[in-house]
């Protein structure tokens, strides 16, 4: 059984998960609670169309920062219910279509590194040219170049993706892309108009 000190430290964040400040709660439920103070972490503001400049890269950007997390639960989010796909030569339709086919290419595409970048944009619609590199099984590594078009909803979901990718085999040593793969490319690291083709 829990005792008074762990709960004094359990009970702030179970009851009141939202509210910024908790100041001497064991006065009311007779508890030795020190003073709390939250900060609650603040949610993103979406993304909705008509894209200017700045929100088609910032869009962009979160795109590349979700699919470098390689987690397909947390990128599906990011397109409509129903959303179509043509991706290489498959086409398919839905959030559950989507997860499984991110499943199957992140248990492929190992060490999976992604940039994108903006090439055009318009009012609900993002054009983006991207490079990323990934090993096989035997440890081959490949670079992958491709361009997406999007279409996004009224609340910033995409609702169509088409992407055209070609992959190159790349020794070691002509990698690019180094970053840890447990977080998302560094705001530092370099993108992709400058690169070679």
């Amino acid at each position: 059984m829990a005792n008074a000190d762990s709960l004094s430290y359990a009970l702030p964040c179970l009851i009141f998960p939202h509210l910024l400040y908790v100041q001497d709660l064991g006065r009311h439920i007779g508890l030795p609670l020190p003073i709390y103070s939250f900060t609650p972490t603040p949610m993103p503001t979406p993304i909705i169309p008509p894209f200017t400049r700045e929100t088609a890269i910032a869009k962009a950007r979160m795109a590349e920062d979700a699919w470098n997390s390689r987690d397909p639960d947390r990128v599906a989010l990011a397109y409509t219910e129903d959303s179509h796909w043509r991706n290489r030569a498959e086409i398919f339709q839905g959030r559950t279509a989507i997860r499984e086919f991110l499943r199957r290419k992140w248990d492929k595409e190992l060490d999976y590194r992604l940039v994108k970048e903006v090439w055009a944009f318009g009012e609900n619609r993002i054009a983006v040219r991207f490079q990323y590199e990934w090993h096989d099984d035997v440890g081959q590594w490949y670079r992958a170049y491709g361009n997406e078009n999007w279409e996004f909803d009224e609340h910033g979901l995409m609702r169509r993706r088409e992407a055209s990718i070609n992959d190159r085999p790349i020794s070691t040593e002509d990698r690019r892309f180094f970053w840890d793969t447990s977080g998302p490319r560094p705001q530092d690291h370099p993108g992709l108009i400058d690169s070679p083709v």
